[in-house]
């Protein structure tokens, strides 16, 4: 009897052991793993939510039984789960619901999408919207009256596609308070009439603010399903990681909740596919009342954490509000430098000490170099650094400055699909800049190549939400799909193993979790997902036709095409 049990014990145990061998999924394709020591496989097992074998298909099949999902591509690639950088991406679920002129190449084609939107919603209190072009108004510079025209006395705030101007009517300037005796903030511009000096319509940087901050608030419902809509469409692109820098323009009637709390309550209980690293925004005027803040909102479980600041060093260059070393051609205007160095330098180094990382937006070569000084000033007065800072964007870096980011050990976060000839570039960033410095624009091999670490990042609803693109202009400095059209400093593009593993193991690097995600290896957890072709044998200017099979997060398959 005791024989018989005994024997019924060990079988059991047995079995155990084999079905804990068993995959869940098994991938048989062309795998690009990011791991050095394993460039490439031709399949991968997942068993739960890790990776359990990376190797050839002949012996993948030894972790197969009746339960093992198998798919086979041998035409696709498969890569780790992409890493978006630097996105906005509660601000943009929420633009889903507003009036959107994206993509739009005429006055005549906003004038109707804003037409629709008011028949479609009579009742609401205020008309929003965004993603409006700035090239198409003269000097990058929009106009109440056009606004007047469709929107009567209902007042309307529009955000230009790169969210750094703001269009407005009259009525949101009369209910703002703002006139021709308004003074300009210190770190904005009220757009003026030359003439009679009253406000045009255009707030730019803190300006914006001004009216923003009367913009009705967002109810813990909107907030919500925002974070579940937009991490849906994250999910399309394949990305499974996002960095959100700062969604200071969404406040909510709760004054209890906010986009921190929505991202906070989103990953503990496991209702978005997506982990997410969240931030606050800290402004010169509110930075001490911020590391208080900080302390309260730290967060960290299973897939967010909260341990990140954003800081706008500058604004943008098409705006006239980066900050420059040199004037934009033409003009007495160096841009706007939102700290003072001094305060900069202590800001840096009191939230380093306290833990935090530090994310900054500096697009001028003026503002690159004061943030890299306070980096500098920070590492020095701190005796320490484990920490993993990030200037994002970068637009017009110094050549002085390059060497500075491996040396300090900056990593560089570019939106590289701004790196081509569009009209930004064409109509509102050439003009204002001679050709030594046009020439230094989005310096992704010069940074990379002096071992600096490059990362990838949207900035989406700025721009698309799909690495591919990006990917692709990383490369070509076209746009993307042009095979023989202009380039913006070829010099610069980079190599497709070096694009992709800015979106991956780099990218997971910034965020500190390059030994759990960002490559595919034994032990790691299963974020993988399955291009529908190999844009290793792809012509450069196809890799964004490219589209995404399949996206699994930690372990499980979240989206399918």
């Amino acid at each position: 009897m005791t024989s018989r049990i005994s024997l019924a014990l060990c079988l059991f145990f047995l079995n155990s052991c084999y079905k804990q061998k068993m995959s869940d999924i098994i991938i048989v394709a062309p795998i690009f793993t990011m791991n050095d020591n394993q460039p490439w496989a031709e399949a991968v097992a997942i068993k739960n939510n890790s990776i359990l074998y990376v190797g050839n298909k002949k012996h993948v099949f030894k972790y197969k039984d009746n339960d093992t999902h198998i798919i086979e591509n041998p035409n696709g690639l498969v890569l780790p789960g992409f890493i978006d950088n630097h996105v906005h991406l509660i601000e943009s679920g929420i633009e889903f619901n507003g009036c959107q002129l994206t993509g739009l190449t005429s006055i005549s084609q906003i004038n109707q999408e804003i037409n629709k939107y008011i028949n479609k919603y009579p009742n609401k209190e205020w008309i929003r919207g965004s993603g409006f072009d700035l090239t198409i108004f003269k000097n990058g510079n929009p106009k109440k009256e056009l606004l007047d025209k469709i929107t009567g006395n209902r007042p309307a705030y529009f955000l230009s596609s790169d969210a750094h101007t703001a269009w407005v009517n009259s009525k949101a300037l009369e209910l703002a308070g703002i006139t021709k005796y308004t003074k300009d903030p210190p770190s904005g511009t009220i757009e003026r009439d030359p003439k009679t000096k009253e406000p045009s319509g255009a707030l730019r940087e803190d300006a914006k603010k001004l009216v923003s901050e009367i913009l009705p608030l967002y109810s813990k419902k909107e907030l919500d399903i925002a974070l579940h809509k937009a991490s849906n469409e994250a999910s399309k692109f394949g990305i499974t990681t996002i960095f959100d820098a700062g969604s200071e323009s969404i406040r909510a009637t709760e004054s209890s909740y906010g986009p921190i709390d929505a991202y906070r309550n989103a990953t503990k209980n496991n209702k978005i596919s997506l982990r997410v690293e969240s931030s606050f925004v800290v402004y010169p005027d509110t930075w001490k009342q911020d590391i208080i803040k900080l302390k309260k909102n730290r967060f960290k479980n299973n897939f967010g954490s909260l341990n990140t600041i954003k800081i706008y060093a500058d604004g943008v260059i098409e705006g006239g509000t980066a900050s420059l070393f040199e004037p934009y051609k033409g003009t007495n205007n160096y841009g706007l430098l939102n700290w003072d160095i001094d305060t900069l330098k202590q800001v840096i180094a009191i939230f380093e000490k306290e833990g935090a990382n530090i994310h900054v937006h500096a697009i001028g070569d003026r503002a690159i170099s004061d943030v890299l000084d306070a980096f500098e000033y920070a590492k020095n007065e701190n005796k320490f650094y484990n920490n993993r800072h990030v200037i994002s964007h970068v637009q017009l870096v110094h050549p002085k400055d390059l060497i500075r980011f491996k040396k300090l050990g900056i990593i560089a976060s570019f939106q590289a699909l701004w790196a081509y000839p569009d009209n930004y570039i064409k109509e509102l960033t050439l003009p204002v800049l001679d050709s030594a410095r046009a020439s230094w624009m989005y310096p992704l091999r010069s940074i990379s190549s002096s071992g600096g670490i490059i990362v990838g990042g949207s900035d989406w609803s700025v721009t698309s939400l799909d690495p591919l693109k990006a990917i692709e202009v990383a490369i070509t400095r076209k746009e993307p799909g042009s095979e023989s059209g202009e380039t913006l400093n070829s010099h610069e593009s980079v190599s497709l193993t070096t694009i992709l593993k800015a979106y991956t193991i780099d990218a997971a690097y910034a965020l500190f979790k390059e030994n759990i995600i960002g490559s595919i290896e034994v032990g790691k957890v299963a974020d993988i997902i399955m291009l529908n072709k190999n844009i290793f044998k792809s012509p450069d200017h196809e890799i964004h036709k490219a589209k995404v099979d399949i996206t699994i997060f930690d372990g499980k398959i979240v989206y399918t095409r």
